[in-house]
């Protein structure tokens, strides 16, 4: 039964002074966001003992209540019952995502670096699973027999679950663009140039055509389904306009910022910031490749124990090509094998939090994100849903994943076709990876799922993330 929070609702508007004292109301993640006419008739210390309202501070010139991941229902009843006006919807800044979940004195890079990526990708997770979900559930019926790839109905269904994927630069765009500060319609024009059809085709085309700028060459990238891109020119975007609005008069900034950014952000994401990121993705790649040929074992590891780090910024993408061109030249591949535990251990660790959790809220992200793992071989949802918010299971997922690595590099683990690896073509991957394939994947999984359960997650760490 869903809760009722009409009674939390109507105690916060009377305590923050009534609704005459409200100019406007947001909301982010977590927060109500109240712009107070007066902020000292709200009775702070009363709100802090509703039950349901996590913390009260006042930021950006804002009184929050933070309520946690129910703040949009409470929200819509507050609108919904009074003539408060709405300001819509705010997106927390990385700053105030860390403070969400840990003390201000304990904050790290690293903390806020995995806040900023949680805070970028979580509002659009329900997308992410709906579309991992269907594209399991194509999977599964394809293998049944009851869909045929052929058919124009698989057509229409596989653009429903890989449009999400395909076209995520947007999706990245508008998250990155507001968490940063930048306009983010503007950040979703400048995505929609790097995934234009007419770019795409300059990349994919059988005769590389020579690509320049003014005579500047640009190093063409395929942009489809990449993350670090557009997430690097949205940061950029953010402190071109900041430097915009100090120099253009505030009459002209409407017409002129937006085609200044356009001007200058897409050319210079084509550039400089598409190829410096390939370049990232291939060094890596370069490196694990040397190490497997170095040291199989200690190549292995860190090829599989990196994998879920790798999706994380979508530079995981840059080892597809290298695999096809190994296939092409070798007749085999030998290091997207060494990643064919992780889909599992991945899924794994979300089911121990599954069936250990009893809040409901995160058994409903958990559940689904199993079956995108495990039968649609899609761990985004997964990832940025359960791994990355906990962080210990994202740690045990890497170490036993690493673990499941060294083996497939111990035993000389190949394939020499290109296919799916998820729970239904294990049959597959025991036929074309060998028995060690399988024991990687064993691995990957009970590893992940007893550690997890014993060691990566309890309820009280909803608990601390609620203070």
């Amino acid at each position: 039964m869903a809760k009722d929070y009409n009674v939390l609702a109507k105690s916060i508007v009377e305590l923050v002074g009534g609704e005459e004292n409200v100019v406007s109301l947001a909301h982010c993640v977590t927060r109500l966001r109240f712009k107070l006419k007066d902020v000292s008739l709200a009775k702070t210390e009363e709100i802090k003992k509703l039950n349901g309202v996590l913390k009260v501070m006042e930021a950006a010139g804002q009184y929050q209540v933070v309520i946690g991941t129910d703040v949009g229902d409470v929200y819509d009843i507050i609108l919904k019952t009074t003539h408060i006006t709405a300001a819509g919807v705010a997106q927390a800044s990385a700053a105030e995502t860390a403070a969400d979940t840990t003390p201000a004195e304990k904050q790290k890079l690293s903390a806020v670096l995995i806040d900023t990526i949680s805070g970028i990708f979580t509002p659009f997770l329900g997308a992410f699973t709906g579309a991992g979900l269907l594209k399991g559930f194509m999977v599964l019926f394809v293998t049944l027999g009851v869909l045929d790839k052929s058919t124009t109905t698989y057509a229409i269904l596989n653009a429903a679950g890989d449009g999400v994927f395909y076209f995520l630069p947007i999706f990245l765009a508008y998250c990155a663009g507001s968490k940063f500060g930048a306009k983010p319609f503007i950040s979703m024009a400048i995505a929609s140039a790097l995934v234009y059809p007419n770019i795409t085709a300059l990349f994919s085309a059988t005769d590389p055509i020579a690509v320049d700028f003014f005579g500047i060459p640009v190093h063409m990238i395929s942009y489809t389904s990449s993350v670090l891109p557009i997430i690097a020119a949205c940061f950029v975007q953010a402190k071109l306009e900041k430097l915009l609005n100090r120099v253009i008069p505030k009459m002209l900034r409407g017409i002129f910022i937006p085609v200044l950014d356009l001007l200058i952000l897409v050319p210079l994401t084509f550039i400089v910031v598409g190829p410096v990121t390939d370049i990232l993705g291939n060094g890596l790649s370069t490196i694990i490749e040397a190490g497997m040929h170095l040291c199989p074992p200690l190549g292995g590891f860190l090829m599989a124990a990196l994998w879920p780090v790798m999706i994380i910024f979508g530079i995981h993408w840059a080892f597809v090509p290298i695999a096809l061109n190994n296939l092409a030249v070798l007749g085999y591949d030998y290091l997207l094998p060494l990643t064919v535990g992780c889909n599992f251990g991945i899924a794994a660790a979300c089911l121990a939090v599954f069936l250990k959790t009893k809040n409901k809220e995160l058994k409903e992200i958990a559940g689904p994100d199993v079956i995108s793992a495990l039968i649609g071989g899609v761990t985004e949802p997964a990832v940025y849903g359960i791994l990355l918010k906990f962080k210990k299971p994202m740690m045990i997922v890497c170490l036993v994943n690493g673990i499941g690595g060294a083996i497939c590099g111990i035993f000389n683990v190949t394939r020499n076709v290109q296919m799916s690896v998820n729970l239904l073509t294990i049959p597959a991957i025991w036929a074309v990876y060998g028995p060690w394939g399988v024991v990687a994947i064993v691995v990957s999984f009970v590893g992940s799922f007893v550690l997890t359960w014993l060691f990566g997650y309890s309820d009280k760490m909803l608990e601390k993330e609620s203070k």
